[in-house]
């Protein structure tokens, strides 16, 4: 809504938190109206959304979105576009929200190596002329395609071939340079990542992985609903800011496409409800350690007794 507002120069008119989806809904729409005649709604990785409830976030949204002609809240034409690698994303929307999103899907293949090739090459303009062997593309383009035809590996790949070019103070890149590249992906990409994350996103993963590392049970399945508690506990201890329930999951959910997590909800019996619960793919101690290094969140590393204390009170309370 922010950015709709912005380019019609409008005031946003809602405040971030404080005030009912529903109002949010009714600002958006407002603006929709007065500006524009239809609209195409992209949603981008629509699956990293979702919430601390049973329905994904999305189904809610997507519900909203789609219906928003049929019900005259958007006067113009209305088309809603959802991007995915999840599969299996339409069997987990409700019934509500399937029946008015109904959408035709459209499947695209990974990149082949013919195809970076042709992505690379448009991005040859950032080297001098002739500073690339004629190796460089190909073999560039041939690293990317054994990963899922990753385009943006590829591209990382054909940026630090450059760098180690100029740090060997070579004019020209060459195979050795993608090579070395090659090795420098292959490290561990993961805790890489996890050190590059925003504070609010380190804290959330950091909290996560505390649950499992402190707890006193082996725990294969860590509930939401408690590394949500211990986020809340370590965000005091640092004194930084503490955001909704919901912004944990999602930070926590985000994840999951790198490949450091799962997320799944199960029952726990009659009369117990349907939870959130995460499995760590990277591991625990690991994570903790590398979120550490912040100089800011590593603060809580003196506070690891009474943070142990905290997340097994808080494991009893969940399963008793």
């Amino acid at each position: 809504m922010g950015e709709v507002a912005d380019d019609v120069g409008a005031e946003v008119g809602v405040p971030e938190s404080g005030v009912s989806t529903d109002r949010k809904f009714e600002r958006l729409f407002e603006l929709i109206n007065e500006n524009y005649d239809a609209v195409i709604f992209i949603l981008d990785e629509i699956d990293l959304l979702k919430g601390p409830y049973d329905d994904p976030a999305y189904s809610s949204l997507l519900y909203q979105l789609s219906r928003a002609e049929n019900l005259g809240n958007i006067e113009g034409s209305v088309s809603v576009t959802a991007l995915t690698n999840y599969t299996n994303f339409m069997q987990d929307l409700n019934s509500r929200a399937e029946s008015s999103f109904n959408p035709d899907d459209i499947f695209f293949d990974d990149y082949d190596a013919n195809q970076l090739r042709a992505i690379l090459r448009n991005r040859k303009d950032a080297f001098k002329d002739g500073a690339l062997t004629d190796d460089v593309v190909p073999l560039v383009a041939a690293f990317g395609s054994q990963t899922h035809g990753d385009a943006r590996k590829a591209i990382d790949l054909f940026r630090w071939a450059g760098e180690f070019a100029e740090r060997r103070g070579s004019e020209s890149v060459e195979e050795e340079d993608v090579r070395s590249a090659q090795d420098k992906y292959d490290e561990n990409r993961t805790l890489r990542h996890i050190s590059g994350l925003a504070t609010q996103k380190k804290l959330a993963l950091y909290a996560t992985a505390a649950v499992e590392s402190f707890a006193k049970r082996d725990l294969s399945r860590i509930p939401a609903g408690v590394g949500w508690e211990i986020y809340k506990f370590v965000a005091d201890r640092i004194d930084a800011d503490q955001y909704s329930r919901e912004t944990y999951v999602n930070n926590v959910t985000e994840q999951e496409t790198y490949g450091i997590l799962s997320s799944e909800r199960r029952g726990r019996g009659r009369g117990r409800g349907v939870h959130m619960f995460f499995t760590l793919e990277e591991g625990a101690d690991s994570i903790i350690q590398t979120i550490e290094s912040d100089s800011r969140i590593g603060d809580i590393e003196s506070d690891h007794e009474m943070l142990r204390s905290v997340v097994r009170t808080k494991v009893q309370a969940f399963y008793d």
